[in-house]
């Protein structure tokens, strides 16, 4: 096996580029129905104006707000109603001076109108006239054409992630069906004789499978497709096996567990066996996370990777954010999106790792009110977890990243703060 120089993020992400950078992303067509949480590959431009023609906002009568001018309770004005526009259908009204029309909310302005009176401010005389005892300005109430957005706006970009809250603006350009990034597949396997599902009651010695579950969690999150999970025992020859089988279904395999220094710890032979350039990078200079394993594997149709991570849950999972997170939203899912952050004050020193980047779990509350600031602070306290402890992991908020070359921070220093979920 190649013996590897220990890889920075920098070095490492060089390396995803010079394999993937070409790679052709993988698309699909979905029904809008089904589009939340899946990544475009498409813009997204209006294809007409919104609104396509003139609309009450109210339920009331269209009139020239010149004919209001001046009214009140004590000294309305008069004006023959003309009808009622209906929903749905272009209203053939035009109004003069001295005239009006019902139309209800989401109805077409006739024309002449340039106002609408909510129904709570007129009184109704008879069939054809109505009293008006409030003013209204010009444009009260009404939506122009092209007021919420205008033909060819674009809205997202290739490779937006789509919230719950932009779907009622795709079904407003007209998106009934979406072209996305097609889900990359990943199959997770964990590795240690000392492994037992969650169902189980360890015995003696053994633990429960975390990072299995917890890793296709954060997968399915961002927007993967996890195909397999599975527990193999420390044997180099089936765990070879597992992740072969694993691979030829799969774009990505995740190996947890086995990739540091122990006498049973072989993913790396086992990981440079599958193929070809195989192990790229057999560590990574952050902490936690160092352990960390990078096959590549070009020999095939299609590129496929295999990450071997550490076996602490805790490592495990922030290499899984950090660095398999950010290269599928790149090379698969086309989003380059940055994090979401939020800036708070350190309340503890962190010490940095000598020569590695840090990742400091944090939790965030309230602090006092900032100066020239209504609203309190926020302050990130750093949770003290070892790494092959879960509990902690539930009760963060984020993390802060803390560059390699660092002296740390200072409490009391702002820091930027990563959110997980």
């Amino acid at each position: 096996m190649k013996l590897l120089q220990v890889d920075s993020i920098q070095s490492l992400e060089e390396k995803f580029a010079t394999y993937f950078a070409s790679m052709e992303k993988k698309q699909e067509e979905v029904e809008l129905r089904q589009v939340r949480g899946r990544y475009l590959a498409e813009d997204i431009l209006a294809d007409m104006d919104s609104p396509s023609f003139r609309r009450s906002v109210v339920d009331g009568y269209a009139v020239r707000a010149a004919d209001t001018f001046g009214v009140s309770e004590s000294i309305p004005v008069f004006l023959e109603s003309l009808g009622s526009v209906t929903m749905g259908k272009a209203s053939t009204f035009f109004i003069g001076s001295g005239q009006t029309a019902y139309v209800p909310t989401g109805g077409m302005i006739p024309e002449g109108a340039d106002a609408m009176v909510m129904v709570e401010h007129i009184d109704r005389l008879g069939e054809n006239m109505v009293s008006i005892n409030r003013p209204v300005a010009p444009g009260a109430h009404i939506m122009n054409i092209g007021d919420d957005f205008h033909k060819r706006e674009r809205f997202f970009s290739k490779g937006h992630r789509v919230t719950t809250k932009d779907i009622g603006l795709l079904a407003a350009c007209g998106m009934a069906k979406i072209a996305v990034y097609r889900k990359p597949r990943l199959s997770v396997i964990s590795t240690g004789d000392e492994l037992v599902e969650p169902g189980m009651k360890p015995g003696p010695c053994q633990i429960r499978d975390i990072n299995a579950y917890a890793i296709s969690a954060y997968a399915e999150e961002l927007g993967a497709e996890v195909l397999d999970l599975a527990i193999v025992a420390d044997d180099a020859d089936a765990y070879r096996n597992a992740a072969l089988k694993a691979m030829e279904k799969s774009d990505m395999v995740i190996l947890s567990g086995g990739s540091s220094a122990g006498n049973k710890d072989f993913t790396a032979q086992v990981v440079d066996s599958l193929g070809k350039p195989g192990v790229v990078t057999h560590g990574l200079a952050i902490r936690p996370g160092k352990p960390t394993i990078i096959g590549i594997f070009t020999d095939r149709e299609e590129p496929k990777t295999v990450i071997g991570l550490p076996g602490h849950p805790l490592s495990s999972i922030m290499v899984f954010d950090v660095v398999v997170g950010t290269f599928l939203r790149k090379y698969y899912l086309g989003n380059e999106e940055s994090p979401k952050t939020i800036h708070a004050k350190i309340t503890e020193n962190i010490h940095a790792g000598e020569g590695r980047t840090t990742y400091q779990l944090v939790n965030l509350s309230r602090g006092e009110e900032m100066e020239g600031h209504s609203e309190r602070g926020w302050l990130a306290q750093p949770i003290r977890a070892k790494s092959g402890a879960i509990a902690q992991l539930a009760r963060a908020h984020g993390y802060v990243a803390i560059p390699q070359g660092s002296e740390g921070v200072r409490a009391g220093e702002t820091v930027e703060v990563i959110l997980i979920e």
